[in-house]
C-alpha cells in the first residue's frame, strides 16, 4: 500500500487552517456565556453587560476574520507541491472564510 507523503510546508499550512478554524469555532461558546450572563443580569446592568459583549464579541470577531484572511491569502512554494496538492490547497484555503460566514450567519439567526 503505498503512503500518502505531505511536504512539510502543506503540514504547516494545515496547522494553520486548524487554528483558524478553532478560533472560529470558539465565537459559539463565547456567544452562549454571553447570552447566559445577559439573561442572569437586570435592569442598568444589562447595558454594562451587552456593551462588554459587543466589545469582545467584535474584537474576536476581528481576530477570526484576520486568521482566516492570513491563511486564504498564504502563498506555497509551488515547485516543490505536486499538481493533485495544488488543486487540494486552492480548494482548501478557503474553508475557513466559508465557515466563518456559516458561524455568523448562524449567529445572526439565532439572535
Amino acid at each position: 500500500m503505498k503512503a500518502l507523503i505531505i511536504s512539510d510546508e502543506i503540514n504547516q499550512f494545515h496547522g494553520a487552517m486548524l487554528k483558524s478554524v478553532l478560533l472560529i469555532l470558539s465565537l459559539l461558546p463565547m456567544s452562549q456565556g454571553i447570552l447566559a450572563l445577559s439573561n442572569a443580569t437586570e435592569g442598568s446592568s444589562q447595558i454594562m453587560v451587552g456593551f462588554f459583549a459587543i466589545s469582545l464579541f467584535s474584537a474576536l470577531f476581528v481576530l477570526c476574520f484576520w486568521s482566516a484572511l492570513k491563511v486564504t491569502v498564504l502563498r506555497l512554494q509551488q515547485e516543490q507541491i505536486s499538481s493533485l496538492e495544488q488543486s487540494v490547497v486552492k480548494v482548501y484555503r478557503y474553508i475557513p472564510m466559508l465557515f466563518l460566514t456559516a458561524m455568523m450567519s448562524y449567529l445572526v439567526t439565532r439572535f
